[in-house]
C-alpha cells in the first residue's frame, strides 16, 4: 500500500468581527502540460469549519452555506455578522475547507488562522476592549 502525502495550501485570513463581507476563494490546480487553471469542483460537496477553544462554526455546500462556481473553481462563504463576532479576535481561530468529491474522495483544499480584528461599528471598527 501506498501513502502519498501532499502538503495543503495555507493561508491565513484577517475579518473585522461584525461584518458580513463575502469570503471567496478561488482554487487553481496544475494541467497535464503543465499551465494553471482553475480547479473543477464539480461533484463536489465543500465544508469550511472554523475552530477556536469554545466554539465552531461549520458551514457547507450541500446545505447553502458555501456556494460554489464549480467551473471557474470558486467558493463563497457570506457570513452573518453574529458568525464573524463569534470568532475571537487575535489569530486564535483556525479553518479548513474539505472537498468531498463523488466516489468517496475526501481532500482538504486550504487551511489556516482567521485573524479575528475588533469588531464592526457604524463609524468603522473599533476595539474590543
Amino acid at each position: 500500500m501506498t501513502c502519498v502525502s501532499e502538503r495543503v495550501a495555507r493561508h491565513d485570513l484577517t475579518i473585522c468581527r461584525g461584518d458580513s463581507t463575502a469570503i471567496i476563494m478561488r482554487f487553481r490546480t496544475l494541467s497535464e502540460s503543465g499551465e494553471t487553471v482553475f480547479l473543477d469542483l464539480t461533484g463536489s460537496d465543500l465544508t469550511l469549519t472554523i475552530d477556536w477553544p469554545g466554539g465552531r462554526l461549520l458551514r457547507q455546500s450541500s446545505d447553502g452555506g458555501l456556494v460554489v462556481d464549480a467551473l471557474v473553481g470558486t467558493v463563497t462563504w457570506s457570513p452573518q455578522s453574529q458568525d464573524t463576532l463569534a470568532i475571537p479576535d487575535g489569530r486564535i481561530a483556525t479553518y479548513r475547507m474539505v472537498r468531498d468529491i463523488l466516489g468517496g474522495e475526501r481532500r482538504t483544499l486550504l487551511e489556516g488562522f482567521i485573524i479575528g480584528m475588533g469588531f464592526a461599528t457604524e463609524g468603522g471598527v473599533s476595539s474590543d476592549v
